[in-house]
């Protein structure tokens, strides 16, 4: 069932692991293929540094970088990473990561589709992988390599306010997802996505979430895996309000804020949103909010 699919994963904690070679200490896994239904993988670095020099012909993988520098080698091109920026890999484009400061790096690899058993075979032995993911969909785009300073967005059909930084829009990933660095300033209804899976990773603050007649605070570092099909809630649970990095996969979350934006006189009323106006809105995004 999809309700069994939920995690709250802590800071310091990993997925169990399926298959060898088992995970480096350095190497957490927050979520993998069998947790997402094969949609994504989520691995948080703690000094190794998990994508070899390679193309990744059936698989883009998305960098954020929490603490220290990375620097990403493209086209005889080094990129340096900081703290707070991001990069896009994507499948059919040669790169390598590395270390660039000499304290331990930390950072997020989010690989779509979901590739858990090769690539932490891959990052283990330090070899060159050619063929991360499943089932090759073609020859892949190397021209989507984005690479995005702190607080730069991805430009969109509109103009969304600075609290939904969009750092990867739906074309960007050939639709395998969306992710978006937000600020949860205000009670967020219970609703349904019917389906994308939304996947959260908490960067500072705290948030509250209901799910399944509970409410679970996340703190920073946790990570929140909510499954299609299931309602749930979000709110702020810390002054100031916590600043997330919000997946949806399948892509699409960045297109349904464009149409809530376009269509703010009509959904708020006194500050907040109304449900029947928002499902409005909603419907074309397969979601639905509680009326």
């Amino acid at each position: 069932m999809s309700k069994n699919r939920f995690i709250l994963l802590d800071a310091d904690a990993s997925r169990p692991s399926r298959t060898p070679p088992p995970s480096s200490p350095s190497l957490l896994v927050k979520a993998d293929a069998a947790d997402t239904e094969g949609r994504f993988t989520l691995l948080e670095s703690r000094g190794a540094h998990p994508v070899p020099s390679s193309v990744h012909e059936e698989c883009d993988v998305f960098v954020h970088v929490l603490e220290g520098e990375l620097g990403v080698d493209r086209d005889g091109v080094t990129h340096r990473i900081a703290p707070g920026m991001c990069a896009l890999l994507p499948r059919g484009a040669r790169h390598r990561v590395h270390g660039l400061s000499a304290a331990p790096v930390r950072a997020l690899y989010l690989v779509a589709p979901g590739a858990r058993e090769e690539f932490l075979r891959a990052s283990a032995s330090g070899e060159a992988s050619t063929r991360l993911g499943g089932v090759a969909e073609g020859p892949g785009d190397p021209d989507r390599f984005i690479v995005l300073d702190r607080g730069q967005a991805r430009p969109g059909r509109v103009a969304v306010p600075p609290a939904f930084c969009v750092k990867a829009r739906t074309e960007d990933t050939e639709g395998r997802f969306s992710l978006l660095e937000v600020v949860v300033a205000q009670d967020i209804p219970r609703h349904v996505h019917h389906e994308a899976d939304e996947a959260i990773y908490v960067l500072e603050g705290e948030l509250a979430v209901e799910y399944d007649g509970r409410v679970h605070t996340a703190a920073e570092g946790q990570f929140v895996l909510l499954p299609h099909g299931v309602p749930h809630a979000l709110r702020p649970g810390s002054t100031p309000p916590p600043r997330v990095l919000q997946i949806s996969a399948p892509g699409g979350w960045e297109r349904f804020v464009e149409a809530t934006i376009e269509a703010r006189a009509r959904v708020g009323v006194g500050g907040r949103l109304d449900a029947a106006a928002l499902n409005r809105v909603a419907a074309p995004y397969g979601i639905t909010y509680e009326e």
